[in-house]
């Protein structure tokens, strides 16, 4: 296995609990230092379904090893009332069908949010979000007596019959190579002179101190996120009535990873003074940026790349935490059982055998809601 972020972790640990060995290839690129969100609050019902499988697959992970991975954590979405009308309503009726607890309020500010327009509703979800432990499991991972890491960067070789994936100059073989390494995908198989339907781009958020707040805000009036970071610090600045704010507008930038040496100042400052309407005064204590992909249809895709050999999972366009593992375990039926459960075939890779344009627009991901509004 190529990739040892989110997926690839989770993709580890799923075979490894089936007495599976696994060698799990880790370039360290790019990883999580702070807990990821899981969310059931998408768009679509196919998405919402591939969420509740991970959130499955996140709660055997926490029982089979004996970690605490899921930290509930309460959400208030915002939209114009307009697009409530509209769009919203009817999609709340699916979340509470995947078991979210939800409410409509006429006030935020209990929740340390400022007003910003007369025309705001307030969506308080319960049991739709968690903060996921993945660095946690990344630790714990290096423990497995089934996976074996090698640290370093893995080139793959076909010679029309066996893959090899080299690594620091020695060879690896296995049953099946996947591919789980993110931006780097289309990459990796382009060394093959295989093209897929995955486009690049650069994703940024910034850090914030500021009044303490306990919840998941996705602002679609403001066009932000903003959540706790997750760490040991929240509980440190709590006891003095602040927390560090992790923010983000989902601006992307196409580019290839490694194209960039830091953040974008003007998108970085944007987002901030967006996040000051909401919460008041903030002080900027760090930022970052990284890289994702995207498909044509903006969702995610798992499949043979070479029959039989070589699978890749990707193009989760940032929300692989939501319903990266549900892929995962797809791929571990399909290896062991020669089949793909009818939750995974929308997301087949095959839907673009047929072909795919050279660029497309990846502003709005599965959990994005009044887009264009």
């Amino acid at each position: 296995m190529i990739g040892g972020g989110v997926v690839g972790t989770v993709l580890a640990n799923l075979l490894s609990l089936r007495e599976i060995e696994v060698t799990l290839i880790d370039s360290g690129a790019q990883r999580p230092r702070y807990p990821l969100i899981h969310s059931k609050l998408l768009r679509f019902k196919e998405d919402i379904e591939l969420a509740k499988v991970s959130e499955g697959v996140y709660r055997e992970l926490s029982s089979q090893l004996r970690i605490d991975l899921m930290h509930s954590i309460r959400s208030i979405t915002i939209v114009p009332q307009e697009c409530y009308r509209d769009e919203v309503s009817s999609i709340i009726g699916m979340w509470r069908e995947a078991g979210v607890r939800v409410s409509i309020i006429d006030e935020a500010s209990d929740y340390g949010l400022r007003k910003v327009g007369n025309d705001e509703v307030y969506i308080i979800s319960d049991g739709g979000d968690h903060l996921v432990d993945i660095p946690a499991l990344m630790r714990l991972s290096r423990n497995s007596k089934y996976i074996h890491y090698v640290d370093g960067e893995a080139h793959i070789k076909f010679n029309g019959r066996d893959i090899n994936v080299v690594v620091n100059g020695d060879n690896y073989t296995g049953d099946y190579v996947i591919l789980t390494t993110g931006a780097w995908n289309s990459i990796m198989v382009s060394e093959l002179g295989i093209r897929v339907p995955l486009l690049q781009y650069k994703c940024q958020a910034v850090a914030v101190l500021g009044k303490a707040v306990n919840n998941i805000v996705y602002d679609y009036v403001l066009g932000i996120y903003a959540r706790p970071l997750g760490s040991s610090i929240d509980s440190l600045l709590g006891r003095l009535g602040l927390s560090v704010i992790v923010g983000g507008d989902g601006n992307v930038r196409v580019e290839k990873p490694g194209s960039s040496k830091g953040v974008d100042e003007d998108v970085i400052n944007d987002v901030i003074s967006r996040l000051r309407l909401r919460f008041g005064l903030l002080i900027r204590v760090g930022s970052g940026f990284g890289y994702c992909e995207g498909t044509p249809d903006m969702r995610p895709l798992v499949g043979s790349l070479i029959e039989d050999k070589l699978y890749i999972i990707g193009g989760f366009n940032g929300y692989g935490a939501e319903v990266g593992p549900a892929l995962a375990l797809a791929l571990v039926e399909y290896i062991l059982g020669g089949s793909w459960p009818n939750y995974a075939k929308p997301y087949l890779i095959d839907r673009f055998s047929g072909g795919w344009p050279s660029t497309w627009d990846v502003d709005q991901e599965a959990h994005e809601l009044c887009v264009g509004r």
